[in-house]
């Protein structure tokens, strides 16, 4: 019988568990997620325009082409993942993230600009960031939570509030060119090292269980070629998505990341169709004030939810995400509406923003561990690749959504928030419904996507 197979004859237990390295790993590629994220992307936005003499409505359809393309082989990049191992893919996704802003510093036309776009947010935004969250999946089980809320406090979180500002001294002292080769040099000095020397797919890999414990767990483990446990969900893609909690969680993480991308997108232009005046500069300096406080209030929002998702059901947390970013893009509205006083605009939008960062905060402590707690690790990359191309896919559409409704408003960004504010109220309905979905009758391990599952019904 193996150590793996019999617990009492393990080996001692290490005093740091191992998966704490691959969190701090985890965050790492978080935030080299952070040039091809919309936060980051969106600083470029007034000097590529100027270059390739773009409009707002050319960019943005650029950008929202780009990410919904690239929204479309993330399930592929999962599957991967799972047959081949997270380090030998998060490697190859470095190294191809590095080349997407090595293209994107030699764009000439609204063409290559928007294949640009397509393999900085395939590789980057969608790859590298649904890579970090399925590592932590692959270490902790009980304590996914708060895992979940370090990767998304120290990496997503604490690299957008970072990365913006040198960005923006890159791009003014160096112009956007070299910025974004400077950028495509720490992606690949940032994550390589760690990949190929710290690296390891899953405790088992090493005579661990998750969390660190010293058995196997009996419902989450995945040893032994990758079968599950007796008791394990065991969930193939196509099962989990024939739920009921597939198709809550998702929309909610769908909104939070078409909603988000297109206010961090279009803050410039927002703040100056309410009124405020200068130049590029000056703006920039005023969106850089109206965003801070969307990644302090996400952080935030983690951390407390991190620690309540280990303890509380997620249906009783989880209205609470749409709810607050309803309320996020009514105090939006009112701040590009001039409800507030031009004195205000800023802080007003501002206070949108960390109310957003509030709810986006609770879709991902809440979703996140939600998706690997009830569908199991055996097929969480292919899973969580379909997610990931449905929350990509809904952040491309969001910068295309607002800019053509602006366009179509007469310049208004006013209607289009109003939209945006009232999809909160049926997803907050729909997540009163949140439940854990019964184990599939088949548990069919030898194919990742077998024609003939009789799946899970809604």
């Amino acid at each position: 019988m193996s150590t793996a197979d019999n617990p009492s004859s393990s080996s001692p237990k290490p005093a740091l568990f191992y998966g704490w390295v691959m969190l701090g790993i985890a965050i790492v590629m978080a935030i080299a997620t952070m040039p091809t994220q919309s936060v980051v992307v969106s600083l470029f936005n007034d000097p590529i325009s100027g270059a390739l003499s773009l409009d707002l409505e050319q960019l943005s359809r650029a950008y929202t082409i780009g990410t919904i393309c690239a929204a479309i082989p993330l399930p592929w990049v999962g599957r991967m993942a799972d047959k081949h191992g997270l380090r030998v893919v998060v490697g190859i996704v470095c190294i191809g993230c590095a080349g997407a802003l090595v293209l994107l510093s030699f764009a000439h036309s609204l063409v290559v600009l928007t294949i640009a776009f397509f393999f900085m947010r395939f590789l980057g935004q969608g790859s590298l960031g649904m890579l970090a969250g399925h590592t932590i999946a692959m270490w902790f089980e009980r304590k996914l939570g708060r895992a979940h809320a370090l990767l998304a406090v120290c990496g997503f979180a604490g690299g957008s509030a970072l990365m913006p500002a040198p960005t923006a001294w890159l791009i003014g002292e160096l112009g956007w060119r070299s910025a974004a080769l400077v950028l495509s040099g720490f992606v690949v000095l940032l994550v390589l090292p760690l990949v190929l020397f710290l690296f390891r797919n899953k405790p088992e890999d090493i005579g661990l269980h998750l969390d660190g414990d010293d058995h196997e767990h009996m419902k989450h483990d995945v040893i032994h070629g990758g079968s599950p446990p007796k008791n394990d969900p065991g969930f193939t893609r196509r099962q989990a998505m024939c739920t009921r909690a597939y198709w809550i969680i998702v929309p909610i993480m769908c909104a939070n990341g078409m909603i988000g991308t297109a206010l961090l997108f279009h803050m410039t232009p927002m703040l100056r169709s309410a009124g405020i005046d200068g130049d590029n500069a000056a703006l920039l300096k005023q969106s850089a004030l109206a965003i801070q406080p969307w990644p302090i209030a996400f952080g935030v929002s983690m951390l407390s939810m991190g620690w309540l998702v280990d303890r509380v059901k997620p249906r009783h947390l989880m209205p609470l995400g749409p709810v607050l970013m309803g309320i996020a893009c009514v105090v939006c509205l009112g701040a590009v509406s001039g409800w507030f006083g031009p004195d205000r605009i800023v802080a007003a939008m501002g206070l949108g923003m960390g109310i957003f960062g509030v709810a986006m905060g609770v879709g991902v402590a809440v979703g996140n561990p939600a998706i690997a707690r009830y569908f199991g690790r055996t097929h969480h990359g292919s899973i969580r690749g379909t997610i990931s191309l449905a929350s990509v896919a809904a952040t491309g559409a969001g910068p295309w959504i607002a800019g053509k409704a602006y366009v179509v408003s007469g310049e208004d960004f006013g209607p289009v928030l109003l939209v945006f504010a009232l999809c909160g109220i049926p997803l907050a309905i729909g997540s009163l419904f949140l439940r854990p979905p019964s184990p599939p009758k088949d548990r069919d391990v030898s194919d990742p996507d077998p024609d003939d599952v009789d799946p899970v019904q809604v």
